[in-house]
């Protein structure tokens, strides 16, 4: 552990203090804590919420335990209006939190969590009660601290963890100011405000109040909330908003007077549908009204100073999560010392001033995050300002995951003691806890899309070629004929268009070469193509439904697809591909549960696909009737449609979706029917890819690839003079080269990802060499699907780069060399 003599000196016993000292003795570091009142832990009436980012570092010290023995945890959140008690939403956001990181929410007596705190504490003689510090000296060499019985206490750096009132913060500004640097300081000393009060206060068991639930009643300029201890009694909290905006040294201080004027106030206020909060009040065993301070301070330390929990985050309680980040920046403190008492050489003010920097580069914008979000559910629950009632009434029923996943992207890159072994428990989840994800993560979007550019450039080069494929004389001829004569004229023989309406005539036109396999290898083209599309299709479809995937533009396939069918799927495919690398990062799918695609869709997609896009590709290829392939092809144009129609009555009527339940128990459930359907899809198109090959007579390249002297002459826009069929044949051909280029680059892109990540470690050259032999032997759709498959496989089971733990543990096949041999 620590082998440096270093001292340091807290100030503040409250839960960043005592939580510090716990971290501070595990580290082996000296250290004196200097508490202003003679109880360490005293009941003063607050209750306070753990959850997940603060209990893995309590587990951490050995608290946890203790902790979680006396306190129920709570697995529902519920939102209801304090005029008639009527329901607004309830949400599982704590059960999916608690399995996706092992540790529940649980809601305790502060003065519960002190005296566990102090309790672990081995050498209680460091803890010294009873000692109101009134001055800091510092100098080059070590601080000291006075107290106002005139001890004096002696270190190399004081950390404040005196709350919102703190003189420690009060006294490093003192010395910014006789060093010079006051301006920098000069603005915070009246940056605390205060906007609203709240009145805390517990109550006996009272009927109509349950455990296990975390309650917010809401309404405008006041709010409510309460929960259930295990013993029964119910602890709640009062939210009212002030006259008016207050700033330091001015936030008014609240008598008893005026508590129980605030009560009397809310006695007509609904908790639930048929209790009062009166029945709360009127049998209260406790309350204190204070007011609600909100700071967000730019200084964190300066020489031997440093500041954390409330003295430089203040925030309400609206989140339950000020006891937790106190608990996050006594660990990054920790961490920090921990780091500078491992040094060899002595330690010099630079370097301690250093080391204290370190605890603000690490808490500063995952702090500020729940800062900001706090201070903005605050204002929503009280409605505020007429959108704030809006947002309430209309769109918060409809947000319940989004809420739970802000949660959990909130907790994912939480703090931990590093110098400690991770407990079993934070290792059992299925969202590991990641330091590199989170608030304060690097952003990657203008990266990934300077690596993604090439696919914008490929649609690009795409539509240029195809508008000088439709300028070319013969097809704007043939297009005009069909159009005015509602008739195919192909090879000296004549056909009713089943459709007179564009664009399906000039799909018609388009596609009846092939359809009257005029030219046969214009024919193998168009099924390759066709046949090729499905699995792509359906890896489309199923990104559309995965639960990381809400609110992306690529959870639209119908627009994806309609838009194909009308410019082709060289042109739209690439800019999906593009959309989809941008907006899905790996830590988009850092929990299994945000992997997990809608299991009604999953078990639905490969019929719907096989009904609307593979069996019409091969009828209106293979019908001994012309007129009757003209019609499939008429009715196919729109197969998107038809697609979204019947994918969602199947998954609506045909199969029970229980995607609510296996996100929290069964995150793999998905699995099954995603290889299934793969396997079929890419077996299909594998099939197709051979027998068009064997029943050639052209090599497979004249089939897939265009001439590119041709191509050099449509990317000029000079005219190429081709014949109507010709033309058709290399629309098909590029249409399908550049989609797989698109798509294998793309799949580039994600397997770049996944190295990056750590997640796999095969080599590029045997990536390429599998790319290269799956094309060979099953043609690209199948290698596509078949390495969209792995992927899949690959963030079931694999943990990024930086998360705690192993592997996931998934009774499930993951080679994906059994799924490609059972081909």
């Amino acid at each position: 552990m620590a082998s440096s003599k270093l001292r340091a000196i807290i100030v503040g016993g409250g839960i960043a203090g005592l939580t510090l000292a716990n971290a501070l003795e595990k580290a082996g570091f000296d250290y004196v804590l200097l508490e202003r009142l003679e109880e360490i832990a005293p009941r003063v009436g607050a209750f306070v919420g753990i959850t997940v980012n603060g209990l893995r570092i309590l587990d951490q010290l050995g608290c946890y335990e203790a902790i979680e023995d006396n306190n129920a945890s709570i697995e529902m959140l519920y939102n209801r209006r304090w005029k008639d008690g009527s329901f607004v939403r309830g949400i599982d956001a704590l059960i999916r939190d608690r399995k996706r990181f092992g540790y529940p929410f649980l809601v305790m007596d502060r003065h519960f969590l002190l005296q566990t705190l102090y309790d672990n504490i081995e050498d209680k003689s460091r803890i010294v009660p009873g000692k109101k510090v009134f001055k800091v000296e510092h100098s080059d060499e070590v601080v000291s601290v006075e107290c106002n019985d005139g001890s004096t206490y002696t270190g190399d750096l004081v950390i404040g963890a005196d709350g919102v009132h703190s003189i420690v913060r009060q006294e490093m500004w003192r010395h910014m100011d006789e060093s010079g640097a006051g301006l920098l300081v000069s603005k915070e000393r009246t940056l605390m405000s205060a906007e609203y009060k709240c009145m805390y206060g517990v109550s006996p068991a009272t009927e109509g109040f349950s455990p296990g639930t975390f309650n917010s009643n809401v309404g405008r300029d006041m709010s409510f909330l309460w929960t259930v201890h295990k013993d029964g009694r119910v602890f709640w909290a009062v939210f009212q908003k002030l006259d008016k905006k207050y700033h330091m040294p001015n936030i008014p201080r609240f008598t008893e007077k005026d508590a129980l004027a605030l009560g009397e106030h809310c006695k007509s206020s609904y908790m639930t549908e048929k209790v009062k909060f009166r029945d709360l009040w009127e049998n209260r065993m406790s309350h204190i009204l204070i007011p609600l301070e909100e700071a967000f301070y730019k200084h964190w330390n300066w020489g031997r100073f440093a500041c954390i929990g409330d003295v430089v985050h203040k925030w309400t309680p609206s989140t339950g999560q000020g006891a937790n980040n106190a608990i996050e920046s006594a660990a990054a403190a920790a961490n920090a010392l921990y780091r500078l008492a491992r040094r060899k050489t002595p330690c010099s003010k630079r370097d301690v001033q250093e080391a204290l920097s370190e605890i603000q580069k690490h808490r500063e914008i995952r702090a500020k995050n729940h800062f900001t979000a706090t201070g903005d559910l605050t204002r929503l629950e009280a409605m505020k300002t007429p959108m704030h009632r809006f947002m309430m009434t209309y769109i918060v029923p409809h947000l319940s995951d989004a809420l739970g996943d802000q949660l959990s992207w909130a907790n994912i890159g939480a703090e931990k003691l590093e110098y400690l072994p991770d407990p079993p428990k934070s290792l059992s989840g299925i969202m590991a806890f990641n330091q590199n994800y989170g608030p304060g993560g690097k952003s990657l979007l203008l990266r990934r899309m300077v690596f993604a550019c090439p696919l914008l450039m490929l649609s690009y080069f795409t539509y240029a070629i195809f508008s000088s494929i439709i300028s070319e004389a013969a097809v704007r001829s043939a297009n005009r004929a069909s159009t005015s004569s509602g008739k195919l004229n192909n090879d000296n023989h004549s056909w009713d268009a089943p459709i007179r309406i564009k664009p399906f005539i000039d799909s018609l036109t388009f596609f009846s070469p092939s359809l009257f396999n005029i030219y046969p290898v214009h024919r193998l083209q168009a099924i390759t193509l066709l046949i090729d599309l499905a699995p792509l299709w359906f890896i489309w479809i199923l990104e559309s439904h995965r639960e990381g995937n809400a609110m992306k533009l690529i959870t639209v396939p119908i627009v994806f697809g309609l838009a194909f069918q009308r410019f082709g799927i060289g042109v739209v495919g690439p800019i999906w591909f593009f959309l989809h690398y941008i907006s899905c990062p790996l830590s988009d799918y850092a929990g299994l549960d945000w992997r997990l695609v809608n299991v009604a869709a999953a078990k639905t997609a490969l019929p719907a696909i096989l009904a609307t896009t593979t069996l019409p590709t091969l009828a209106m290829y293979f019908d001994p009737n012309f007129h009757r392939r003209l019609a499939i092809n008429a009715v196919w144009q729109a197969f998107p449609l038809w697609t979204s129609v019947i994918h969602y009555i199947l998954r609506k009527t045909a199969i029970a979706d229980t995607t609510k339940h296996d996100r929290i128990y069964n995150v793999y459930a998905d699995l099954p029917s995603i290889r299934f359907a793969i396997k079929v899809l890419a077996g299909i198109s594998g099939l197709t890819f051979n027998w068009v090959r064997c029943t050639s007579h052209v090599p497979i390249s004249r089939i897939f690839f265009p001439n590119w002297a041709l191509i050099e002459t449509l990317l000029r826009s000079a005219p190429a003079s081709l014949d109507f069929v010709p033309a058709m044949s290399t629309f098909l051909q590029v249409d399908e080269t550049v989609c797989f280029i698109g798509a294998f680059f793309w799949m580039a892109l994600l397997f770049y990802d996944l190295k990056e990540a750590e997640m796999i470690g095969t080599s590029w050259y045997r990536l390429a060499l599998c790319a290269c032999l799956g094309t060979f032997v099953a043609g690209p759709g199948a290698t596509v699907s078949l390495g969209w498959l792995w992927r899949e496989e690959i963030l079931a089971v694999k943990k990024a780069k930086g998360s705690v733990g192993t592997e996931y543990l998934v009774q499930s096949e993951i080679s994906i060399g059994r799924h490609a041999g059972s081909l």
